[in-house]
């Protein structure tokens, strides 16, 4: 009797053996699976990494090249400069974009109807494309102005960063990102001011200096402008990043050299114009 139990027994245990062992190769395949899923996460972070230090490395040289040429024709007495220059650093190829701070809107000090422009030639395509936009160029202006202390009984605050513009209620990262590259500080724009100016021809020319094909340092900007954005484009294999940096002429710095690099921003990928 034990042994027909016995024999009837078997066959059961096989299937739960089996049934085991393929629940376990199952399982090891999922392991597998998982680890080389971050395996090639932690590699493309590597390589993002990697990149972006060559940017920052390459885009710095190229920037201290550019700073030195540019005090060495101020110093002989020449006004202006090149529209843009190209350099090869690391065997990178980068291209340097010169704009004076006078020359972009200074959100410290800009009135209503030159950051209406601002925005609706800059902002308005991302914020109509998003759904939930309530708020138009004009009403982003006012806005500005309020949190800066423009309307009675507001305390007044400053931007001191670029960042601070998104503290203002109804500014969003998509519309920060839409005009960071026209925007300035005080503490960044230099001793030019831009105001007097047509904004929207002031705009055009910046859009066109960010592209390399409009004038950056001419006649029509003073050159004793002592703070400039120097933006510098890198490329490294099919993908452009950009390293950016404040720079203000004639303020000697700890490193001994004739300039003082007042802000850097973090080099970031681009993939249209200058906005990542």
């Amino acid at each position: 009797m034990s042994e027909s139990n016995a024999l009837m027994i078997r066959p059961a245990e096989r299937g739960v053996a089996l049934g085991i062992v393929v629940w376990f190769i199952a399982g090891m395949a999922l392991l597998v699976s998982g680890i080389m899923a971050e395996a090639k996460i932690d590699t493309r972070l590597a390589q993002l990494h990697y990149a972006r230090a060559k940017a920052t490395a390459s885009g710095d040289g190229a920037i201290q090249l550019a700073l030195a040429e540019q005090l060495a024709r101020k110093q002989s007495g020449q006004k202006g400069g090149a529209r843009s220059r190209e350099f090869q650093i690391g065997g990178n190829n980068v291209a340097i974009r010169m704009i004076p701070g006078g020359l972009l809107v200074n959100i410290s000090s800009e009135d209503i109807q030159g950051l209406t422009a601002l925005f609706s030639v800059a902002a308005s395509a991302a914020r109509l494309s998003n759904q939930h936009a309530t708020m138009s160029a004009d009403q982003l202006a006012r806005a500005v102005v309020a949190y800066r202390g423009g309307v009675q009984g507001r305390k007044s605050r400053d931007f001191h960063a670029l960042e601070d513009l998104m503290r203002v209620p109804g500014v969003d990262r998509g519309v920060y990102d839409a005009v960071r590259d026209y925007i300035v500080t005080e503490n960044l724009a230099g001793n030019i001011s831009g105001q007097g100016q047509n904004m929207r021809s002031r705009l055009n020319r910046l859009t066109e200096a960010m592209a390399g094909d409009g004038a950056m340092l001419d006649g029509s900007v003073p050159t004793r402008a002592d703070n400039l954005r120097v933006d510098a484009i890198v490329t490294i294999g099919d993908q452009q990043w950009l390293r950016r940096c404040w720079v203000s002429i004639g303020e000697p710095a700890a490193s001994g050299l004739p300039w003082n690099i007042v802000r850097r921003e973090a080099a970031r990928p681009l993939t249209v114009g200058l906005s990542s």
